[in-house]
């Protein structure tokens, strides 16, 4: 009787999130929206996890992870409801972008440490388990947010070690594949994998990054764990030694033009080609009943408006963080922000071309 009570609760639960959109169907995650309050979340469907992880970070939500607001168990399924993170994953960046620069990529390492902190100081200590570019997302304001804590376990100190492979095969530390029990260590050889993929483009074992902090990526993955920085607190002091020490560039490859960054052939060449046709019928515009001086200020409004809408849209600099419509983590609200901002940057460059039209020809 209290196992059909349970299951109709859930069912009740349940039935005040309405799907609509398919984020992942393999994995079980779906967009859902709550029907009294219109509130946009994810769905997590689970059926293998650790439910000490997820009350813990329902009741002690924090900055750099997705807000649990509700956990729903049914005869051994977990429904997660999360917040929706809106953004790019470093995954996405890393194939529009291409490579980081290392003072970009050391930010987001740091922060991601920032957000581990806290996990692993527990005890028992919670360790992610699946750290890689795609559980990492940039909101509009570039902060880091981990996702997908589906994985995540408590690091138990008389545990052996990991019955069964949980993680990613390239990022999971040699531990997850049954050698010992995962502790935080095994999210530091991960953070490893991971700079030298945001500094290369590829993993160590397709690409080895050999500038300045290499030693820092060996240290990180080590095969044997005790090897590595055992905390996190260790791993952002070197890092932060590296960059006061002043040997970390920002390098030029960030402020390329939308496009350009990506490491994509097909989208570098189909914005090269944009830019070269903006540019063409900048340069060959003709107005009626306009010459000499004023023809040229046209062209010249016309190709700096393409570029500037351009600019625009592609996010360039991250410039959607200065429009608070199009910074929002609700979909819809940031493309009417992104159309709101792209007329707004119109209507200015008339009223500009206008007020420059009428000083130099009055």
């Amino acid at each position: 009787m209290w196992g059909v009570y349970l299951k109709l609760e859930a069912e009740l639960k349940l039935s005040y999130y309405k799907e609509i959109a398919d984020v992942d169907e393999a994995h079980r995650v779906k967009l859902v929206q709550h029907t009294e309050s219109g509130k946009v979340f994810v769905q997590k469907t689970l059926q293998v996890y650790d439910i000490k992880v997820f009350s813990y970070l329902k009741e002690n939500p924090s900055i750099g992870t997705p807000r649990i607001v509700e956990l729903i168990e049914d005869d051994g399924t977990l429904y997660v409801i999360e917040e929706y993170i809106a953004g790019n994953s470093l995954r996405e960046l890393l194939q529009s972008q291409g490579s980081f620069a290392e003072k970009d990529a050391l930010v987001y390492i740091d922060q991601l440490c920032g957000i581990l902190r806290p996990l692993h100081s527990l005890n028992p200590p919670i360790v992610h388990r699946d750290i890689k570019p795609s559980n990492l997302i940039v909101t509009c304001d570039g902060t880091l947010v981990l996702i997908d804590f589906n994985s995540a376990k408590e690091s138990l100190c008389g545990k052996n070690q990991d019955t069964v492979l949980i993680g990613t095969v390239g990022y999971a530390a040699p531990e997850q594949y049954g050698f010992s029990s995962s502790t935080p260590a095994a999210d530091i050889y991960a953070i490893g994998v991971l700079l030298n993929e945001l500094l290369t483009g590829h993993l160590p074992n397709q690409e080895r990054y050999t500038g300045h902090l290499q030693p820092i990526i060996k240290i990180c993955t080590q095969m044997d764990m005790e090897q590595r920085y055992q905390t996190v607190e260790q791993l952002q002091q070197a890092l932060h030694n590296e960059m006061s020490a002043g040997k970390v560039k920002p390098g030029l490859h960030g402020w390329l033009p939308p496009g350009i960054q990506s490491s994509n052939p097909w989208i570098v060449l189909t914005s090269s080609l944009w830019y070269i046709f903006f540019i063409a019928i900048s340069v060959s515009l003709e107005t009626k009943g306009t010459s000499g001086g004023e023809l040229t200020l046209n062209r010249i409004f016309c190709l700096v408006l393409f570029l500037a809408e351009t600019l625009f849209i592609g996010n360039y600099r991250n410039i959607w963080a200065l429009f608070p419509l199009a910074k929002s983590e609700n979909l819809f609200v940031k493309i009417c922000g992104v159309v709101l901002g792209s007329l707004v940057i119109l209507i200015g460059m008339f009223i500009l071309l206008a007020i420059v039209m009428d000083i130099a020809f009055p």
